[in-house]
């Protein structure tokens, strides 16, 4: 019976635990001040993604920065697209496996702040540490349930 337990208890150790876990949520805010687009990135507890990658691209060249930077240590960065090339403009910031994409509508009057989207980005990381976990957690219950069957044998 005990060992019926354990082994029960070591099966639904393994199913229980999800295979992704939501790290530090990224959430980007933006300021536009005349044609000048000002983003500002933070984890979700408020601490800014400072030092992150941001890479703008253009429409009219989707595969190459247009500009490149980082963030400052408030998580700004600062651009102003070419209002030459109109169209949906990509910007996306990159730290260590967090980051957000947005996209920047430009029309023939500039940035079109009402249409900017948050494609969001990379927030969801697979959890190595509590799988490990787990999964020793389980060996070990197993192990047990083995011996406690052994012992109640004659």
């Amino acid at each position: 019976m005990k060992a019926q337990l354990l082994v029960s208890t070591a099966l639904l150790t393994l199913l229980a635990v999800p295979g992704k876990a939501l790290a530090h949520a990224v959430q980007t805010n933006y300021l536009l001040n005349g044609q000048q687009l000002e983003i500002q990135s933070t984890f979700g507890n408020g601490e800014p993604l400072k030092g992150a990658k941001v890479s703008v691209y253009s429409p009219s060249n989707p595969a190459q920065p247009w500009a490149q930077g980082t963030t400052d240590s408030q998580g700004r960065f600062e651009f102003a697209p070419d209002q030459a090339i109109a169209g949906d403009w990509e910007v996306m910031i990159r730290q260590q496996g967090h980051g957000d994409i947005l996209t920047v509508p430009v029309g023939r009057d500039g940035v079109e702040a009402d249409l900017i989207s948050d494609r969001g980005g990379s927030d969801l990381h697979y959890a190595k540490a509590p799988w490990s976990l787990v999964g020793a957690s389980a060996i070990a219950l197993l192990v047990l349930a083995a011996r406690t069957l052994r012992q109640a044998q004659p």
